[in-house]
C-alpha cells in the first residue's frame, strides 16, 4: 500500500510543479523501469520529459491536458497515455492530482483500475491510497523481440 501523505513532494525537473514519488523499479544497471507517483497540481504547467518512458496519466479532478500540441478535457479518473518525451502541459481551473505511472518502453506496461478505497483489494502489484479512492496497479513485462 502506498501513500502518498507519507511521502514529501519534490520539485519537478523542470521545476514548475512537484510530486510524491512512492515507488520505483530499475534494472541491475540502475535504469529506471517504472515509477508510481502522484503529482500536486497546483497551476497550469509544463510538464517534465522523460525520454524512454511512457505515461500512464490518471486525473484524479477536473484539468486540460494538453499533448503535442492536442488539447483534452479530463475529469476525475479519466486516463491519458502519452510518450514522456511528448511536449505536455496542464491546465487547471481549480488545483487537483494526478496519478503517473511510468513504464520503460519495451520493457513493461501498466494498467491502473480505480476502485472505493473501501472495496476490495484487486490483485495488483501496488496499491495507492487516494483519499476515498484507491488506485490497484498492474506491471506486465513486455516480450523479448
Amino acid at each position: 500500500m502506498l501513500d502518498p501523505t507519507r511521502v514529501a513532494p519534490t520539485p519537478w525537473r523542470n521545476g514548475a510543479g512537484a510530486t510524491r514519488e512512492l515507488a520505483t523499479g530499475t534494472d541491475a544497471s540502475g535504469l529506471v523501469l517504472w515509477r508510481v507517483s502522484v503529482a500536486d497540481l497546483d497551476r497550469d504547467a509544463p510538464f517534465s520529459t522523460f525520454p524512454g518512458l511512457d505515461r500512464l496519466f490518471v486525473a484524479l479532478g477536473p484539468l486540460r491536458l494538453t499533448v503535442d500540441g492536442r488539447q483534452r478535457r479530463l475529469a476525475a479518473g479519466d486516463r491519458a497515455r502519452f510518450a514522456g518525451e511528448a511536449p505536455v502541459a496542464v491546465a487547471l481551473d481549480t488545483p487537483t492530482r494526478a496519478l503517473n505511472v511510468m513504464t520503460r518502453r519495451g520493457a513493461c506496461r501498466a494498467e491502473v483500475i480505480l476502485r472505493p478505497a473501501t472495496a476490495p483489494r484487486l490483485p495488483a502489484d501496488a496499491t495507492v491510497l487516494l483519499d476515498e479512492l484507491a488506485a490497484d496497479i498492474r506491471l506486465f513485462k513486455e516480450p523479448d523481440d
